[in-house]
C-alpha cells in the first residue's frame, strides 16, 4: 500500500460555550491524501471536537486531542460531518491517516475496528449482529480486517 501524505497543519481556535469547551473551529484547509490518491478536505471553518474516545477509556487510548491519531480526526471528523464519501471509505482514510502520522499499526487497527462498528454509518447502521460470535485468528493487517468488517456488515 502506497502512503498517503498530510497537507497543511492542523490551525485552529477554541469555541468558546456552555459545556466543556472541546470544539475547535478550523483556521485554515487541512487535507491528507490516502493510498488511492483521494484527497479527504478539513476546510476552515470546520467544527471540530477531537478524538470520539468515551472519557471512560482516555487512560488506556488516550484523550480526544493526544496521541498520533490527533490529525487524523481532524479529517474524520469533518467527513463524518459532511458524509459526501461512503462511511467505510472515511473510516479506512482513518487508518490510513493514523497510520502516516506514526501511529502504531496494532492501535490503528483498533482504531479502525472501533469506529467501523461503533461510529457513524450513514445511511443504515443496523448490520451489526453476529460479530462477537466471530471465532476466527485476530486480523493481522487492514485488508483482513476491512474484508471481515465487509462479512459481518453485509458489504
Amino acid at each position: 500500500m502506497e502512503e498517503g501524505r498530510f497537507e497543511g497543519e492542523v490551525r485552529t481556535e477554541w469555541l468558546i460555550h456552555a459545556g466543556p469547551d472541546r470544539r475547535m473551529r478550523l483556521l485554515e484547509d487541512f487535507a491528507f491524501v490516502d493510498s488511492r490518491g483521494q484527497r479527504w478536505v478539513a476546510p476552515a471553518g470546520s467544527v471540530i471536537d477531537g478524538g470520539s474516545i468515551p472519557r471512560i477509556l482516555w487512560a488506556v487510548a488516550g484523550s480526544p486531542y493526544a496521541g498520533d491519531y490527533r490529525r487524523a480526526s481532524v479529517l474524520h471528523d469533518v467527513a463524518c460531518v459532511r458524509r459526501t464519501r461512503p462511511a467505510k471509505d472515511v473510516h479506512r482514510m482513518f487508518y490510513e491517516a493514523m497510520v502516516c502520522d506514526g501511529a502504531d499499526h496494532s492501535q490503528a487497527l483498533e482504531f479502525y475496528t472501533a469506529v467501523r462498528l461503533f461510529g457513524p454509518d450513514w445511511p443504515d447502521s443496523e448490520h451489526y449482529a453476529g460479530l462477537a460470535s466471530s471465532q476466527a485468528a485476530p486480523p493481522r493487517s487492514i485488508e483482513e480486517v476491512e474484508a471481515a468488517l465487509d462479512a459481518v456488515l453485509g458489504e
